[in-house]
């Protein structure tokens, strides 16, 4: 039996989703809170084998509370139960280790599914955010190929670039005529898929480029 302890703010839907579960699912709803902060006591005092957590909460979020989980050690598999399907939310708990995302619009045989399959550490996403994953990540691995092509030149014009020169500038510094950097420019901005200097910078900057 896996057991569940669900971090919600909603009473009514905690109640709904434990009501939800019969022996034949495999599931049991063993503990519930509404404040992400009394997380860590409830799993001190219980065998939890899953985490439902919600994002939007009063006290602490869904994401904050698997931060604090994480700092106190906790490594329970995670799997985000919520109305948001931005992939800003979604990155947002991922990168704090979230093993699956689903909707709360989901029929019961897919929470039921999700929970089996996080509880085995294997990931889950909803079909309504399944292919927005697959397209973040493809988009994350073609963005590092992108750079991966880019000459040294053109990393010392984005550097360039970031420290706040304009073209003149750039040209002065590199000892290379204006049309040049304008070339080198419409040609990275060309690789990497962006229309503005500051876009360019942005992702150069996160991708630890520069």
């Amino acid at each position: 039996m896996i057991k569940v302890l669900i971090v919600d703010d909603h009473d009514l839907f905690a109640e709904g989703v434990k009501s939800m579960f019969k022996p034949d699912d495999g599931i049991t709803v063993t503990c519930h809170t509404t404040n992400g902060n009394e997380a860590p006591s409830i799993l001190e005092a219980e065998a939890v084998d899953v985490i439902l957590m919600d994002i939007d909460m009063p006290v602490l979020d869904g994401i904050a509370t698997m931060d604090l989980l994480k700092r106190k050690g906790y490594d329970i598999p995670t799997l985000m139960l919520t109305m948001h399907q931005s992939m800003r939310r979604i990155r947002g708990a991922l990168s704090k280790g979230a093993q699956g995302y689903i909707l709360k619009d989901a029929s019961k045989s897919e929470l039921v599914e999700a929970i089996h399959k996080v509880s085995q550490r294997q990931n889950y996403f909803h079909p309504k955010v399944n292919d927005m994953v697959f397209d973040y990540f493809k988009g994350k691995t073609a963005a590092k190929n992108s750079l991966q092509e880019l000459s040294e030149r053109e990393i010392e014009i984005i550097q360039c670039l970031s420290e706040g020169k304009n073209t003149k500038a750039i040209s002065e510094a590199l000892f290379i005529s204006e049309h040049t950097v304008k070339t080198h420019r419409r040609n990275i901005m060309q690789k990497l898929n962006v229309n503005t200097s500051a876009e360019l910078v942005k992702l150069a900057m996160d991708r630890e480029l520069i």
